[in-house]
């Protein structure tokens, strides 16, 4: 079979996001020069809009195992930076070329390999990297400053479209207005990821992924609990935008690695939310509660959930109370192992609804006798969503900063002045350019952690004002207090013995001894009540 020349072109984008030329213009200079130049057949080898920093480009892999079966004596480009912008790839790719005896011409650069020696090769394919490096520095700049600008680069979460109006700005896609309200309000009253993801599935709503045509998505994909635990953990509901977790190694490579989350762009007030930030704090609250306790997976698939489902503990094996509703009787509940077993395995633990209620409400005015319940759990709250020295911090990072600028700028003019070599100025110009980048991250982050967390607060002190003692009723004993501010509620039998693995567990041998235990187990009718913020102290 004869050998043909090989004609090739490749396209990328610039740092505008611009085409530079088109692939047909290459391709017409590269097939003139053949026409005028070198008679024989030939073969275009086309790779669109991949960076010349990798080279398992489809179209380059295709001519080299041509080269490799012996179909190619020949390759022509444009310039050498259509081979690629990777110094070393590219001079072994040469190095490749001269092996198998392959005749290389580039145009533009003037360059024959059968007539010309390869001195300024090396130079070349450096210029061309740090070409590619510098353009990698531009765009990675420009996408943050988008960024932080508030525009959502990339595809729009489950739940948004992007505006037709305004560039990259996320909009409500009103077909999911309600949902994502309702599956916060359901994961806070109890229903866990499983659970939540078959009440989804059952409304016949598509997958995130079905949703945005995601690639090989069929039509037989089911809503699983990983798509719960995204919506419930993402910021964007609560309308903060947070990108840039991520970056590339290198400008050279597709690996990527996770970012400090002090580099992260955070951006309150992105675009509308769809559930307030006191909502998803609440959430992720139960969430870390969950996790932590070992019940992040909820197992059950029921989305019938009672108020203190999750919340009882009997108190004689340790096991959980479930709700059980007789005919003619109120409703209450019941340990779990005697529902199973029987007497033989443990007693019933018998507990209404409405004496539950009443014995909390009972317990509150007691513990917050001669303390201002509400003042407490504001100061806890307080101290939860503060930042610690965060002005002093902010002071240091910003000093810093500003003595990297000095130094860059003392560096210039020291370059100016030939105190110093080019090298050794671009090399420190680079180290420095990129601690100012690590900086001015950082004080973004702590200054939009301060905001947040001084709004949490305040959100908070709101709900936590409607709860003094004095005002406090039954009906304020919802499921969404009982995820605020209680642990665990162990029922006991009258005179019973605590349980030795409840008493681990619990840690209830840290507040109480066992005759205190007694005590309390007798006062308290039969309900010991584990707050999460600690208002017995």
């Amino acid at each position: 079979m004869s050998k043909h020349i090989a004609l090739y072109a490749r396209l990328s984008v610039n740092e505008n996001g611009e085409r530079d030329e088109s692939l047909e213009t290459q391709c017409d200079l590269l097939k003139s020069y053949v026409q005028e130049n070198i008679p024989g057949t030939f073969q275009y080898y086309i790779d669109n809009d991949i960076s010349g920093t990798y080279f398992d480009r489809p179209g380059l892999i295709q001519m080299v195992d041509n080269i490799n079966n012996n179909l190619v004596d020949t390759v022509l480009v444009k310039d050498l930076s259509r081979l690629g912008r990777n110094n070393g790839e590219t001079l072994s790719f040469l190095d490749f070329l001269k092996e198998r005896n392959i005749r290389l011409i580039a145009l533009t650069d003037n360059y024959d390999s059968f007539r010309d020696d390869d001195e300024i090769i090396g130079i070349k394919t450096w210029v061309n990297e740090h070409y590619a490096r510098d353009i990698s520095k531009k765009v990675r700049y420009n996408l943050k400053k988008k960024m932080q600008n508030g525009e959502y680069l990339g595809r729009p979460p489950f739940g948004y479209l992007k505006s037709s109006l305004e560039k990259n700005k996320l909009v409500v896609n009103e077909q999911y207005r309600e949902l994502i309200p309702k599956i916060f309000e359901l994961y806070i009253e109890g229903l866990g990821y499983r659970a939540l993801a078959e009440y989804v599935q059952k409304l016949g709503i598509p997958t995130p992924g079905q949703d945005k045509n995601y690639a090989n998505i069929t039509g037989k994909s089911r809503w699983s609990e990983q798509n719960i635990r995204r919506i419930i953990s993402n910021l964007v509901y609560c309308g903060i935008s947070v990108q840039g977790v991520s970056e590339k190694i290198s400008f050279k490579s597709r690996k990527t690695r996770r970012l400090d989350s002090s580099r992260w762009v955070v951006v309150p007030d992105a675009h509308e939310p769809l559930v307030s930030r006191e909502i998803f704090d609440l959430a992720n609250q139960i969430r870390k509660k969950r996790h932590l306790s070992g019940e992040g997976r909820k197992k059950t698939k029921t989305t019938c959930l009672h108020l203190f489902s999750g919340f009882l503990i009997c108190g004689g094996c340790g096991s959980p109370h479930i709700f059980r509703k007789k005919t003619n009787r109120p409703s209450g509940y019941i340990c779990g192992l005697y529902n199973r077993y029987g007497r033989t395995a443990c007693t019933s633990h018998h507990i209404r609804e409405e004496d539950l209620r009443g014995l909390i409400l009972q317990d509150i005015l007691r513990v917050s006798k001669g303390v201002d319940f509400h003042h407490k759990l504001k100061e806890e709250y307080r101290k939860d969503f503060s930042v610690k020295g965060s002005i002093e911090e902010l002071n240091t990072l910003s000093n810093r900063l500003e003595k990297c600028r000095r130094q860059q700028k003392t560096a210039y003019l020291d370059r100016l002045r030939g105190i110093i070599s080019e090298d050794l100025f671009l090399s420190a110009n680079s180290l420095l350019d990129k601690e100012k980048d690590l900086l001015a991250g950082k004080i973004e982050r702590l200054k939009t952690l301060s905001m947040q967390n001084e709004e949490s607060a305040s959100a908070y002190e709101l709900i936590i004002e409607s709860l003094k003692s004095d005002n406090l009723t039954k009906n304020d004993i919802d499921r969404s207090f009982l995820e605020r501010f209680v642990k665990k509620i162990i029922v006991f039998e009258r005179d019973e013995k605590v349980n030795r693995n409840v008493r681990d567990k619990y840690g209830l041998d840290r507040f109480w001894s066992e005759d205190e235990l007694k005590t309390l187990t007798r006062s308290f009718k039969n309900t010991l009540i584990i707050y999460e913020l600690s208002l017995a102290d």
